[in-house]
């Protein structure tokens, strides 16, 4: 310790640690028994430093003065370098809170860029959504507008022709009524001709069958349909990357179903990420799970499953198959023990956690390719969860194959 701080913890009158100071008026700081052993050698009550008197036979004790004095001789009992380890470690301590607070910081930067790139691909696909709906919407609309062009046509033409009907009738009417009020001469010379005009009148029309608007097609089960048409512009991924896990050089697609490997990328240091070129795909389910991956003339890559805490990604164990410079290997085997039997472009990779397998085939030729039984199958829970693993140190990406969309109905 600094023998200055010591000094201060001295009696001017022994020069030992303070025992039970008292300070006296002049302020001046002793212990009890110097003090009063002073007082009674000089048969006066003098401060030994200034000579100020003190009228007091018991001064007050300083009590901030005595608790310093009472640490300090605590803290000698222990050897100094202990003292200076809990420094260190306390140090040690702040550098890692500092480090902590640092990456903090980036993470809520980072949530806003998250934020903004999140908005604007949900604006996106929602904008496209509603471009789909107009067109839709008009598409309907005309042919609505088509169809009451058509009938109302054929409408003005049955009515135009009803009305020439109408003016040939009544003209018969009247002339056959004219000679019915003639002389009988005239009226017998005439009768044939109005015979017949009358027997050559036009025959009873007939009514104009499904002449309406057909309600039924332009709007029956109308928002079904649109969503049947739908499905042609919308795609499925069975397997979503997950951001959060991809290594500093990995970039991932707009709608997370592709990956590659690019220029590093500004990202925080979450727990969740990988500190190498891989990344995870969403948690996978209890039961069948089925995904494609084509990976094309990619020739540098790994995928497979992984399992692990999601907050360990690095610890995770991984069944995978792997091509890298121009040679394959399959779960935990060097390179070169195994050669597929065909090119592999195209990968479906197959696990079922009821008979607790993974399997893997080209799915362009409908190869099966291997399939492994791990006899350490994992216990999910919330700190264990199996994954889509994806590797790549290429630029070429891997794309995950979405399923075709259906749309049907059940009859109750």
């Amino acid at each position: 310790m600094d023998s200055q701080v010591v000094n201060h913890l001295q009696c001017p009158t022994c020069l030992e640690i303070f025992k039970d100071p008292v300070v006296l008026p002049c302020s001046h700081s002793f212990c009890r028994a110097c003090v009063h052993q002073w007082w009674e050698e000089k048969e006066d009550r003098t401060c030994p430093v200034c000579r100020t008197r003190c009228r007091s036979m018991d001064p007050p004790s300083n009590l901030a003065l005595r608790n310093v004095c009472e640490a300090f001789s605590q803290a000698s009992v222990f050897p100094k370098d202990k003292l200076q380890d809990g420094l260190k470690k306390a140090k040690e301590r702040l550098k890692d809170d500092i480090e902590a607070t640092d990456i903090c910081n980036k993470q809520a930067t980072y949530i806003k860029v998250q934020r903004q790139q999140v908005e604007n691909k949900i604006k996106k696909d929602f904008e496209e959504l509603r471009r789909f709906l107009l067109a839709e919407e008009e598409a309907r609309l005309s042919a609505v507008r088509e169809e009451e062009e058509e009938k109302s046509w054929m409408m003005k033409e049955k009515i135009e022709a009803l009305s020439r009907d109408m003016a040939a009738v009544s003209d018969v009417i009247r002339s056959t009524e004219q000679q019915l009020t003639s002389d009988p001469v005239s009226f017998m010379q005439n009768i044939k001709n109005a015979i017949n005009r009358i027997q050559k009148l036009p025959d009873k029309p007939e009514r104009l069958r499904g002449a309406l608007l057909d309600e039924v097609k332009h709007v029956g089960n109308l928002k079904f349909s649109v969503w049947e048409r739908m499905k042609e512009t919308i795609s499925y991924s069975p397997i979503i990357l997950d951001p959060n896990t991809a290594g500093p050089k990995l970039s991932l697609s707009e709608d997370l179903t592709s990956v590659s490997c690019q220029e590093v990328q500004q990202r925080p240091n979450n727990p969740e990420r990988f500190k190498w070129e891989r990344v995870l795909g969403s948690a996978l389910a209890s039961g069948t799970n089925i995904w494609d991956v084509e990976v094309g003339d990619n020739n540098d890559w790994a995928m497979g499953v992984a399992w692990g805490d999601p907050c360990l990604p690095n610890d995770m164990e991984t069944w995978s198959i792997v091509f890298h410079n121009d040679t394959y290997k399959k779960f935990g085997e060097p390179f070169g023990m195994w050669k597929p039997p065909v090119k592999l472009k195209r990968i479906r990779v197959h696990m079922d956690t009821n008979e607790r397998t993974i399997s893997f085939s080209e799915s362009r030729t409908n190869t099966e390719l291997c399939k492994t039984n791990p006899y350490h199958w994992p216990h999910l829970s919330d700190n264990m969860k199996m994954f889509p693993y994806f590797y790549t140190d290429d630029k070429i990406p891997l794309q995950i194959i979405p399923l075709a969309c259906r749309v049907t109905t059940q009859s109750p």
